[in-house]
């Protein structure tokens, strides 16, 4: 994959004139995620313009969930796979994802937070390995679905994602709980009954899906939080216990509106 962004830059002697100097990026598509965040703002902008697809993809897990996977729509059979919907609230999500270290989202079902978070944590270990995330719920087979959703994404990934992110080894010979890519990231479904496994696995991300639920759930947050786990994803149902109780004084937040921002800034 090639990329090339040009820009202006001036220099004086004797009269001052300005010449044009042409930076050019030949890598592949998992070199440019790994390098993506240490380009200046104004670099980035100016090469997303030019990038395919797929490249977007790799530096944005928004556009990979619009134009390059689909999700799995179990009440519509015949046609089950489809793209995230493009929907505002995803872009201010996104945003946030990225802005925050602790995000708490009170969800309906409708409104899709399970597959965003996922795919939001699957995407960043995906790009930086070995990053792990642990999908933290209920029980082991609550758990276990939000790992089917990390295998559906990937299987419905663009050639190139699939290609560029290869997985260790085919789904039915993977660990039933597991997704672990050849780079050594890992997407880890744990049931949410011992607290300290947060802890003894040092995951690079964390998401608690129905926290509300979750036997010992205030306590695995806060071994999450002493654990220092860089991003922590809380979702649930609005119900009463721990979660509620820190949800609702929340007000709204205009920060950082996109203003229709491409994906990725």
């Amino acid at each position: 994959m090639q990329s090339s962004l040009t820009q202006q830059k001036s220099s004086s002697d004797s009269t001052t004139h300005t010449r044009e100097q042409k930076y050019r990026i030949q890598t592949t598509i998992p070199a440019l995620a790994s390098i993506w965040w240490s380009l200046k703002p104004r670099s980035r902008e100016m090469l997303w313009k030019d990038l395919p697809s797929p490249a977007k993809s790799a530096v944005s897990s928004l556009h990979w969930m619009w134009y390059d996977t689909k999700t799995r729509d179990d009440q519509n059979p015949e046609h089950p796979y489809k793209p995230f919907p493009r929907r505002e609230y995803f872009q201010r999500l996104h945003e946030l994802a990225e802005r925050e270290s602790i995000l708490f989202i009170e969800k309906s079902r409708t409104m899709m937070m399970s597959w965003w978070a996922v795919a939001e944590d699957m995407h960043y270990v995906m790009t930086h390995p070995p990053a792990t995330v642990i999908f933290w719920a209920q029980d082991q087979d609550r758990s276990v679905v939000l790992r089917d959703y990390a295998w559906v994404l990937w299987e419905n990934s663009h050639p190139a994602i699939k290609e560029s992110f290869p997985v260790l080894r085919p789904r039915e010979r993977q660990a039933f709980n597991e997704l672990e890519f050849k780079s050594g990231a890992k997407c880890l479904a744990l049931p949410g009954k011992d607290p300290d496994k947060i802890r003894s696995l040092h995951p690079t991300r964390l998401i608690m899906d129905e926290a509300c639920f979750i036997e010992n759930g205030g306590e695995a947050f806060d071994v999450a939080i002493s654990s220092k786990v860089p991003k922590v994803k809380v979702i649930s149902s609005a119900a009463p216990g721990w979660f509620r109780m820190l949800t609702k004084p929340a007000i709204p937040d205009h920060q950082g509106d996109s203003n229709n921002a491409p994906a990725g800034f």
